[in-house]
C-alpha cells in the first residue's frame, strides 16, 4: 500500500500570503564595494592605516561600502519561541531565525551579507537552509547575536 501525497499548486502563494501576514522586515546589510580612508593615508609595507587610531577606518584603511536591502521575513526568536519538542522534530540553532522568500536575489543577498538587523539588533549569518515541497520556496536563515 503506498500513499500518494499531494501539495496544492497554490502552496507557494499561501506561504507568501503567511509571511505578509506576520512578516517584519528585515534589513541585510551586504558589501557592494571598499573605499580607502579620505582621513589617513595607507602604510605600504603594512597595507593598513598609517593612523591607527584613525576614527573613520579604525585603522584598517580600508572601509567597506555596504547597501542596506529589507526584507519581509518571518522572524523567530529563541528565547521567546523555542520549539519545545526536539526528540526527532524541530529544533533551530542561533539566537534568532528568519525564514524569506527562495528567489535568486534573495539568495545572493543571504550570500553576499556581513550582517543583518532585526527589531533593531545586529546579528551574523550562522547558517542558511533552503524548504519546500515539491520545490525550494523559502530560506531559513539562523542569525546570531554579534
Amino acid at each position: 500500500m503506498s500513499i500518494n501525497i499531494s501539495f496544492p499548486d497554490d502552496t507557494e502563494d499561501i506561504i507568501d500570503a503567511i509571511r505578509g501576514a506576520i512578516g517584519r522586515p528585515v534589513t541585510f546589510h551586504s558589501q557592494t564595494s571598499i573605499s580607502g580612508c579620505g582621513t589617513c593615508t595607507l602604510d605600504p609595507i603594512s597595507l593598513r592605516a598609517t593612523d591607527s587610531f584613525c576614527p573613520e577606518c579604525g585603522g584598517d584603511y580600508y572601509i567597506p561600502v555596504l547597501t542596506d536591502v529589507v526584507v519581509t521575513g518571518h522572524v523567530t526568536w529563541k528565547g521567546v519561541d523555542l520549539f519545545d519538542w526536539q526528540t526527532g522534530g524541530q529544533l533551530f540553532d542561533g539566537d534568532c531565525r528568519v525564514q524569506i522568500k527562495h528567489t535568486d536575489a534573495n539568495l545572493l543577498l543571504v550570500t553576499a551579507t556581513g550582517y543583518v538587523t532585526v527589531d533593531g539588533r545586529d546579528l551574523s549569518i550562522k547558517s542558511k537552509i533552503f524548504r519546500g515541497v515539491p520545490t525550494s520556496n523559502r530560506i531559513i536563515v539562523d542569525l546570531e547575536l554579534k
